[in-house]
């Protein structure tokens, strides 16, 4: 199957359309039509997020309503970072390879596996592996191969998700991430294995400022970052797990009809897909962020879950947990950690902004994030509470 490819113009004229109908189309109908559970087309998902006569409750309470009507279940999974040394050069983050305030650190093996055998005492059963990115040569085929361990460490230990973090890959890169991992008969990857790569914006000139354009930037290349995916399926992978950094393009519309689009192909090239909405946060050596309000977020992640509803909509403990709350009935994925290097302890985490990607807004234990939720009666796929 062919790559993605995203038509820039076709999605702006799209969200011009959007735009129109948000203001002088029929809202009231697809309102209508989305508390019955009909598909509804890009483009009046996208009048929807923009109609300022559709209130935010409302969207949040059609998503309820849909994850109610198919009985889905709330899903986790934890950070685990393995490294903070990154030679991308992305404005807003705090791993960016010329931030010279960012105390530098990377786990070695043993770290790696006690770090692992600590969040599965703790309960956790899914766990995000993440690096940074890196120019080609010796350090990044090191840094894949370091990946590649801790994926397999992982399944070991019994985790039941495995997500990784680690940048676009080539297709003999993706056959070290995925050496010795078990597949099916059809030659996928029989473990739950997830390939997450946020493309941030979708918009080119947004990501060339904020990503950089020089060629010896490994984040610089737009087309190869979104086609990451594609690569993924071709080496077995069976999910994606794309993103938009809220706060980077003004323009939400657009970036929601963009990353429709790429939820649309994957679902083509039948991966099964998750979708993250991360809000900028304040991050080492970086200007303070100016991030989309509360409102923003909910209506976007309320749009995502009920129109596309196999994608499962991802928030995580940069939210605070009101938010958190707000958005729980809607979406699919609460994800609680810290962005720091190796950070948890028999009962926590380290937070310390100096050594992490960017600030999280709660510092909770995981126990008591998901456990409030357990405790209302909620069962979540990825954690098995200590006392069980």
């Amino acid at each position: 199957m062919e790559a993605f490819r995203l038509d820039v113009e076709a999605v702006a004229a799209g969200r011009a359309r959007a735009a129109e109908q948000a203001e002088r189309g029929r809202i009231a109908e697809l309102v209508e039509r989305a508390w019955r559970g009909e598909p509804l087309a890009d483009e009046a998902l996208a009048a929807l997020f923009l109609a300022r006569a559709v209130a935010t409750e409302e969207l949040l309470a059609i998503a309820a309503a849909a994850r109610r009507a198919r009985a889905a279940r709330l899903e986790t999974f934890s950070p685990l970072y393995i490294t903070n040394e990154c030679d991308a050069e992305c404005r807003m983050c705090g791993m960016r390879r010329d931030n010279t305030a960012l105390a530098r650190e990377t786990a070695d093996r043993a770290t790696v596996a006690a770090q692992l055998d600590l969040l599965y005492r703790r309960g956790l059963r899914g766990v995000a592996v993440l690096t940074g990115e890196y120019h080609r040569g010796a350090r990044r085929a090191a840094m894949i191969a370091r990946a590649a361990e801790a994926v397999r460490l992982a399944f070991a230990r019994g985790f039941a998700h495995v997500l990784v973090n680690i940048g676009a890959l080539d297709a003999a890169e993706y056959a070290t991430l995925l050496a010795g991992l078990p597949r099916g008969t059809d030659g996928r990857i029989a473990p739950r294995l997830t390939m997450c790569t946020f493309q941030e914006t979708y918009d080119p000139a947004v990501y060339a400022r904020f990503m950089g354009t020089a060629t010896t930037n490994p984040r610089s290349d737009f087309v190869r970052r979104l086609t990451n995916f594609d690569r993924a399926a071709d080496a077995g992978m069976r999910a994606a797990n794309p993103g938009v950094l809220l706060g980077l393009n003004p323009d939400l519309a657009f970036e929601l009809l963009a990353l429709l689009a790429h939820l649309r192909h994957l679902a083509r090239r039948g991966m099964r897909t998750y979708v993250s909405l991360p809000r900028l946060r304040r991050a080492s050596g970086a200007a303070t962020p100016r991030s989309p309000t509360d409102d923003a977020l909910a209506r976007l992640a309320a749009v995502l879950a009920f129109g596309v509803p196999e994608a499962q909509v991802v928030i995580s403990t940069r939210e605070p947990p009101a938010v958190q709350q707000r958005l729980l009935p809607a979406i699919g994925v609460l994800t609680p950690g810290s962005p720091g290097v190796a950070p948890y302890t028999e009962t926590g985490a380290r937070f310390d902004l100096e050594a992490s990607q960017f600030e999280v807004h709660d510092h909770r234990p995981l126990e008591a994030i998901l456990g409030e939720i357990v405790a209302r009666g909620t069962p979540i796929d990825g954690y098995e509470p200590a006392h069980v």
